[in-house]
């Protein structure tokens, strides 16, 4: 096996990897779309970051990333990286040395050019894959899940609308709990005021729709819907995708969530989608114990930074 420079000369090798891992991960996720569309990886080429392993000249492995970024996966103060999921992928066979041995040749040039953070999106299913970036100090940060959605009827007696786009300061006070809720353990995902207040513009001026549940005239609940989310798969025409959501404390576990998920549901159903994904952080637990009751889980993000490194420098 010899791990070198990602070339244009491996792309077709490289695609026919990310199709098979899509399809093994199917045999898990039978709500994942049949008719997949691998990005163009050309990016990963130009960029000169990513690596390849080949045997005898055929492609066994690989692994682009994007651009490095300054304060990557919440760091602040340093270079990261990232692989998407279209963007890595091993042949079955000696898969955990393949990830390892590709790891560890891109990892020294990455630190070469100052990155010192990087991710990769893996399969949820693939055990061996995780287990190998696991014993190389890589942790689980993050989950894409899908669900194929069903039509149910729901009687409640809330009130279920979408919120105008006037009216999303409505939900302002919602937005900050949910941002307080991030700040606390286990996910210490920290943000001042100002991040939290230029999150919330940045929120009510985008492409998104908001779904309320109100309890007479309060609203207790929101789900944001985009048409298309974080990861390739979503950019599916007939998936929409969940990209912010939150309940007040006192309404959870009394079922009203499900009332709202479901709603949103019958309404996207109606509208002719048949896919809903959502992703969130793996370390959040009350998103890790609740997505995981709707939704199946299909890739899971790792991280690594490397310790000490501005000592090293």
């Amino acid at each position: 096996m010899i791990i070198t420079k990602l070339k244009m000369e491996h792309l077709e090798g490289a695609k026919k990897l990310v199709l098979n891992k899509i399809l093994e991960e199917k045999e898990y996720v039978q709500d994942l779309p049949d008719d997949v569309k691998i990005p163009n990886l050309d990016y990963f080429i130009k960029n000169d970051l990513g690596v390849v392993a080949l045997d005898k000249g055929e492609v066994i492995g690989f692994i682009g990333v994007y651009n490095s970024w300054k304060g990557a996966f919440d760091t602040f103060d340093s270079l990261g990286t990232f692989s998407p999921y279209f963007a890595n992928a091993t042949i079955k066979e000696n898969r955990a040395r393949i990830y390892q041995d590709m790891i560890e040749y891109a990892y020294e040039k990455w630190e070469s050019v100052g990155i010192v953070t990087a991710g990769l999106a893996l399969s949820a299913h693939d055990i061996e894959a995780k287990n190998a970036l696991f014993e190389y100090g890589f942790g689980m940060r993050s989950k894409d899940l899908i669900t194929k959605m069903e039509y149910k009827n729901v009687q409640h007696n809330y009130n279920f609308y979408e919120l105008k786009l006037e009216d999303f300061y409505k939900i302002r006070e919602l937005r900050k709990q949910l941002d307080m809720h991030l700040k606390k353990s286990p996910c210490f995902l920290q943000s001042t005021e100002d991040e939290c207040n230029e999150w919330i513009s940045e929120v009510e001026s985008g492409d998104r729709r908001t779904f309320v549940l109100s309890d007479n005239d309060k609203i207790i609940a929101y789900i944001d819907i985009t048409d298309e989310g974080e990861n390739f798969i979503s950019y599916n025409k007939k998936m929409a995708n969940i990209n912010g959501a939150y309940s007040k404390e006192e309404y959870r576990g009394t079922g009203c969530y499900d009332i709202l998920l479901q709603e949103v549901m019958n309404m996207l159903l109606d509208e002719g989608f048949i896919y809903l994904g959502v992703d969130h952080e793996s370390y959040n637990p009350t998103a890790n114990r609740y997505w995981k009751k709707h939704f199946k889980e299909y890739t899971n993000s790792v991280v690594k930074r490397i310790e000490n490194w501005s000592k090293n420098k």
